[in-house]
């Protein structure tokens, strides 16, 4: 598995209903925002990855929900995402809202996918 360097070109919070008409299968009801990454690689090649989490009030977000499956799972990916970039130390108090414009610039790292070309490295 190689990986290639890429830039965080864009990072932006969205409501789930300002990208889709209707909810996509698989996400739950507490699954209301997400984060849309965009990064260049060195090569040249744009890639696109997006968070789906629910964005407290005071701009951070739970890792834990009350559903046991895929809403936990793709929350604890963000959290990953956070910790292992250097982005957050302590994820619980992180306000993405404030705080997501520092990520333009970041660098990051992208791995070749199984269905698709690459896809961001998440530990």
């Amino acid at each position: 598995m190689e990986k290639l360097k890429a830039v965080i070109e864009e990072a932006s919070i969205h409501d789930i209903y300002d990208l889709f008409s209707k909810k996509p299968k698989g996400l739950k009801f507490n699954d209301t925002d997400a984060i849309v990454v965009t990064a260049k690689t060195e090569d040249g090649d744009t890639i696109t990855h997006t968070f789906y989490f629910c964005l407290k009030p005071d701009g951070s977000f739970d890792q834990e929900t009350i559903s046991k499956d895929g809403s936990r799972a793709r929350r604890h990916r963000l959290a990953s995402f956070l910790k292992y970039y250097g982005i957050a130390e302590n994820v619980k108090e992180y306000n993405l809202k404030e705080r997501i414009s520092e990520w333009k610039g970041k660098t990051i790292e992208v791995v070749p996918g199984e269905k698709e070309g690459r896809i961001l490295y998440i530990p």
